[in-house]
C-alpha cells in the first residue's frame, strides 16, 4: 500500500476536475476486453442452480461514464459496474456487454459515484483527506431459497447486495464499522473537538451523508 495515498489524491483530481482532462485521451477500443451478451453478463450460477437477481451497481443502464487507464481517459455512454464479478462493463447495440479488463483500469466515474480500484478491486470514494479517506466496497452473497413445504418446492436463490465501509490512513487500507468507539479510536487527541462538533450539527454516523460530514470536518482540522 506504499505511496497509494499520493496515487489516489493524484488519479481522482483526474476524475473531479475536468480542467486536468488535457492527460492524452485514448480510444475505448484500446483497452483490452471482451463482448458478451447481457444476459450471460447478467447470470451466474451455483453448482446446482441459476441464482436469480441483479449483480449491477446502477440498475438502470442509462449512465455517463470515464474510464481512467495509465494516464488516459474515455467518456462512454451505458457504463455499468457488475458486484458480483467486479468488472466494468458497457452496454453496447443490441444488449451486448463490453467488458473491460479490470487490471488496465485505475478508476472510473459513473454518474456522480467515483470507484477508484485498490488492490486490484474496486472501491466507491465518500471522502478523500489528508488524515484518513473513506471508501464504500460493494460484495454480494447468495441468499438461499425458501422451502415450500405444502409442494416441497424451493424458491431460487437470490443474490444480495451489500457494502461495508474501508478507511485508507498512513497508507493502512482496512474495513470500517461506524461506533462510537472507532471513531474516538480514529479521532485520537481530536476526539473531544470532534464530539462537540457532532452535536451541534446533529450529525448521525450511522447515516452515510452524516459519516461523510463527519470525515470531512475531521480532515479539516
Amino acid at each position: 500500500m506504499k505511496n497509494i495515498f499520493a496515487f489516489l489524491i493524484f488519479s481522482l483530481s483526474l476524475v473531479t476536475n475536468q480542467s486536468i482532462y488535457a492527460q492524452e485521451d485514448v480510444d475505448a477500443n484500446d483497452l483490452v476486453g471482451g463482448m458478451t451478451n447481457l444476459w450471460q453478463y447478467h447470470t451466474f450460477k451455483t453448482a446446482t442452480e441459476e441464482i436469480k437477481g441483479n449483480p449491477f451497481l446502477f440498475e438502470d443502464w442509462n449512465t455517463k461514464g470515464i474510464v481512467y487507464s495509465n494516464g488516459k481517459y474515455f467518456e462512454v455512454d451505458k457504463l455499468n459496474y457488475n458486484i458480483y464479478k467486479e468488472e466494468i462493463g458497457a452496454m453496447k447495440e443490441k444488449e451486448s456487454v463490453f467488458a473491460y479488463e479490470t487490471k488496465y483500469i485505475d478508476s472510473v466515474k459513473i454518474n456522480n459515484t467515483r470507484l477508484h480500484k485498490m488492490d486490484g478491486k474496486f472501491y466507491e470514494v465518500l471522502e478523500i483527506g489528508s488524515k484518513v479517506s473513506l471508501f464504500k466496497k460493494y460484495d454480494t452473497r447468495i441468499a438461499e431459497g425458501q422451502l415450500n413445504v405444502t409442494d416441497q418446492t424451493k424458491e431460487p436463490s437470490r443474490l444480495v447486495i451489500m457494502d461495508d465501509f474501508y478507511i485508507l490512513s498512513n497508507d493502512e487500507l482496512q474495513k470500517f464499522k461506524p461506533s462510537k468507539k472507532s471513531l474516538a479510536v480514529l479521532f485520537g487527541a481530536q476526539e473531544a473537538e470532534m464530539k462537540k462538533l457532532m452535536k451541534s450539527n446533529k450529525w448521525n454516523y450511522k447515516k452515510e451523508d452524516d459519516l461523510i460530514r463527519i470525515f470531512e470536518s475531521f480532515n479539516s482540522l
